[in-house]
């Protein structure tokens, strides 16, 4: 018993010690600052739930009040079905209130949580919801719940409001609905052809980030571990006061509070961490490649952290034991493009499960609309997904080939057009996402 006594002793000394070494090194920060905001700048700051415009960019409205800066917030979902949504709903308008933020500055979309699938799944096909938007407050009241619906809602507010800079979720949130969020708005802004700035805020990605978890108002909120290889992150700094005004609105949301206070709390910090929007450029190729062939992969054009499948606790037991998660966990997704052929790959931590769904995602920009191509490959065999209205499909078959621990398909150069694509990849088993990454721009040259 004296033992037991003496090893959890130590190992609560060893957490205690381990905490207080990232507490006094998240003061040391090696990240520049941003954003430069000036009064020529007009903010629009998107959040998927009642309290993400608060713990994802409650700095830059403070900021953005203090020097006379118009900032507008849209929150995209209701937080919670029925009563729960509505409390979310004065949550929000007493925390945003708290920051100085009136009411007229903020509006509520409020869709129902799940807006990833509105996205990739259910496009043009609204979804039945009882009840339908909440009334008096929706930003449309009885507009269908789809991806159309939603993308719409978003470029009527961007073309109204005109921001020169947007903030919204970071494609890497594990979150369905902030990964959904950040889909829809790099969706929008390439439609618009948007021409701001774009930067994105972190919120859901590891059950141990941000660390230490808890309320520290003297430290810093840095980024996971494993996102810092290859990204560029940077704070926005926030002065003691409205440090302390952040804390007064977090706060509000009451309903949030009662199931982890200590969780919300983690955001109220010395700054606002940000990473700015990402646009890949893709030079096209005037010869004609065989990926097939080779031994090669197209070009990396950015890279999925190791280690953010979906899979948490306690599934991932589960997978642990009778599937190896490393097979489903995406690394790099490569793209080019040559004078017949667009060739797509994705690569793995440990392999390709011989049972698992690889998805192959574009979305291409051009002058008559958007189109989307969705490819599935499963059991080494490749074929398109008819998704929606816009979706495209070839009748030649699709170019395949699982490789170590990577896949690359090839369709036909002329099925995509414009010189503006969105791509992404994802990862399933038995109807379940394990791993997606974000949607990221390329601009074809």
């Amino acid at each position: 018993m004296k033992m037991k006594i003496i090893l959890i002793a130590a190992v609560l000394v060893l957490i205690f010690g381990t905490s207080a070494y990232a507490y006094t090194s998240n003061n040391d920060i090696r990240y520049d600052h941003g954003i430069d905001l000036t009064s020529s700048d007009r903010v629009l700051i998107v959040a998927p739930h009642p309290d993400d415009e608060t713990i994802g960019g409650g700095g830059v409205i403070r900021y953005c009040l203090e020097h006379n800066i118009p900032v507008y917030v849209v929150v995209v979902t209701n937080g919670g079905s029925s009563s729960l949504g509505v409390r979310r709903y004065h949550e929000s308008i007493n925390a945003t209130n708290q920051l100085g933020l009136p009411s007229s500055d903020i509006t509520f979309f409020e869709y129902t949580q799940g807006v990833d699938s509105l996205f990739n799944e259910n496009w043009d096909k609204p979804i039945n919801i009882n009840g339908g938007h909440t009334p008096n407050f929706a930003y449309q009241q009885d507009a269908p719940y789809n991806g159309v619906s939603l993308e719409q809602n978003f470029e009527t507010v961007i073309t109204n409001f005109k921001p020169t800079v947007i903030i919204y979720p970071n494609p890497e949130d594990s979150n369905p609905d902030h990964w959904g969020t950040s889909s829809f708005v790099e969706y929008a802004t390439n439609k618009l052809n948007y021409n701001g700035r774009m930067y994105t805020y972190l919120v859901h990605v590891s059950s141990v980030w941000p660390f230490p978890r808890g309320y520290f108002p003297e430290a810093y909120i840095l980024p996971p571990y494993f996102m810092t290889g290859y990204d560029s992150w940077f704070v926005f700094p926030i002065s003691a006061s409205d440090e302390q005004l952040e804390y007064q609105a977090i706060n509000s949301y009451h309903s949030q509070l009662n199931n982890d206070p200590t969780y919300l709390l983690t955001f109220v910090r010395k700054d606002d961490l940000f990473e700015a929007n990402k646009q890949i450029t893709v030079v096209k190729n005037n010869d004609s490649v065989d990926m097939i062939k080779s031994s090669g992969f197209p070009t990396t054009i950015f890279q999925d952290p190791r280690g953010d499948t979906l899979i948490k606790p306690p599934l991932e037991v589960y997978y642990s034991i009778f599937s190896n998660l490393n097979l489903f966990d995406i690394t790099d997704v490569g793209f080019e493009i040559d004078n017949t052929t667009t060739w797509m790959s994705l690569k793995t931590v440990g392999g390709i499960s011989k049972t698992g769904v690889y998805d192959f995602r574009v979305r291409c920009f051009g002058a008559y609309g958007v189109n989307r191509v969705d490819i599935r490959v499963q059991h080494g065999h490749a074929e398109y997904l008819d998704m929606a209205s816009n979706s495209v499909y070839s009748n030649n078959p699709i170019l395949v080939k699982i490789e170590g621990s990577g896949i690359v398909i090839g369709i036909p150069s002329n099925l995509l057009y414009g010189s503006k694509y969105m791509v992404s990849v994802d990862s399933m088993r038995n109807n379940q996402y394990v791993d997606r990454a974000g949607w990221y721009t390329l601009n074809i040259r």
